[in-house]
């Protein structure tokens, strides 16, 4: 059985230990989104589902159904045919966008993505 002596000795050597670690930790850089050579802005290519543009002129961008529509920067990760977008609110946390295939015809190829923004 451990002694209530020994039990403080051990709580203070480990109080110790982490507040050393704390100290010498580097601090945080959280790398940006664009600063990764398999990441791309891709807002331009993003259309609000809202927008009467989507069902005309920029029927080919993809779909987003966001709080933020394109207002904010919507970034995509790829590496061999793997990856997910996600997009920043403004106060700079991103979050993922699910994505949805709708068909728009009659062939395997003919699609529409949409892009859901996930709150969590």
């Amino acid at each position: 059985m451990i002694g209530a002596r020994m039990l403080k000795k051990i709580l203070a050597a480990s109080a110790l230990a982490v507040g050393f670690a704390a100290l010498v930790a580097p601090p945080a850089s959280a790398e940006q989104p664009s600063e990764n050579i398999f990441t791309t802005e891709v807002t331009e290519h993003h259309v609000s589902a809202f927008d009467p543009a989507a069902y005309g002129s920029r029927s080919q961008d993809t779909l987003i159904i966001s709080p933020f529509g394109t207002s904010q920067p919507i970034w995509c990760f790829s590496f061999h045919a793997q990856g997910s977008c996600w997009q920043t609110d403004p106060s700079g946390v991103n979050h993922i966008l699910g994505s949805v295939q709708i068909p728009t015809g009659s062939s395997a190829g003919s699609f529409r993505t949409i892009a859901i923004y996930n709150p969590f």
